[in-house]
């Protein structure tokens, strides 16, 4: 009896075929893989070496200057011009009730050095804006109201429109708790204020008593970036933002336990300012900003 003798096997031409289709897949999930990989680098990749560079104000060489506003208060402010700039735009900076200019020193350098004229003034009352003149002499004087710090705000925009290097024409404001109030009223009183950042804010409420902010209705301010650090703050500056025209905002939630001038300490919301005021204050600037972009 013969005993079969088994077959050997071969395997069907189909799964060749389909070896060589796992091979080239394998590829592909490999190459797409090693793309995905390259995109995310790549898309962190500005922000890792985005870290913004701090000079110091004493190499600025700062110009201390004096001008008068309409009731007599004599202001005295800082005065920084970028170098080899053109008819550059102006900051306006603008600190807090029982502040200084000297609050913004860590922000002067950067605002310098990205190309923009920066005024600080000392804020009637505070620093060395404490004299006033009436009738021809001189006397103390000392912080009476907040409304009354408008008049600094429109002495210092007729200072600038004398001062023919710049352009005072394209001017941004950058204020903190009193002066983020300032700077928030002041776009929609002067309209050589084209942009704004204001830090910490008063809250608005439908029974707001305070004149300040009550000195403009709903839907005047214009371009105004909101900033804030803790959640209650945050909550402040949306009760404002919500008034505005193209208003921006953004919570930085790195720091909760920080507000007002504190802030300007940190890159994230310097970087935004910036942002902020190149796609509005630059005669180059062409597409919208996602800078201040709300994120709470």
């Amino acid at each position: 009896m013969k005993l079969a003798v088994p077959r050997r096997f071969t395997p069907p031409r189909l799964a060749g075929r389909t070896r060589l289709a796992a091979l080239g897949l394998a590829g592909v999930v490999v190459l797409l893989s090693a793309v995905a990989v390259g995109l995310y680098f790549f898309s962190i990749w500005p922000f890792s070496s985005d870290e913004i560079h701090r000079g110091s104000i004493t190499d600025l060489g700062p110009n201390s200057v004096t001008y008068q506003t309409e009731d007599g208060v004599r202001i005295v402010a800082s005065w920084f011009i970028p170098r080899d700039a053109k008819n550059p735009p102006v900051v306006v900076l603008l600190h807090e009730q029982d502040g200084t200019r000297a609050q913004w020193d860590p922000l002067v350098p950067v605002l310098v050095n990205a190309g923009y004229a920066v005024l600080a003034p000392d804020l009637r009352g505070f620093g060395g804006s404490t004299t006033i003149v009436r009738d021809g002499q001189e006397e103390p004087y000392q912080f009476a109201n907040r409304p009354d710090t408008l008049l600094d705000v429109e002495a210092a925009l007729k200072w600038l429109k004398s001062q023919r290097e710049v352009d005072s024409g394209r001017v941004g404001v950058i204020g903190a708790r009193l002066g983020g109030d300032l700077a928030y009223v002041s776009t929609g009183l002067f309209p050589e204020v084209k942009a704004a950042v204001a830090i910490t804010t008063t809250r608005y409420t439908d029974q707001n008593t305070d004149p300040l902010i009550g000195s403009i209705g709903d839907y005047v301010a214009h371009d105004v970036c909101f900033i804030a650090g803790g959640r209650t703050q945050w909550e402040d500056v949306v009760t404002l933002g919500i008034r505005t025209v193209n208003p921006g905002g953004r919570r930085i939630i790195e720091h909760p336990d920080l507000d007002g001038v504190a802030l300007v300490a940190f890159d994230e919301p310097v970087r935004n300012m910036l942002g902020w005021f190149d796609a509005r204050l630059r005669r180059d600037a062409h597409e919208k900003t996602t800078w201040c972009s709300a994120n709470a």
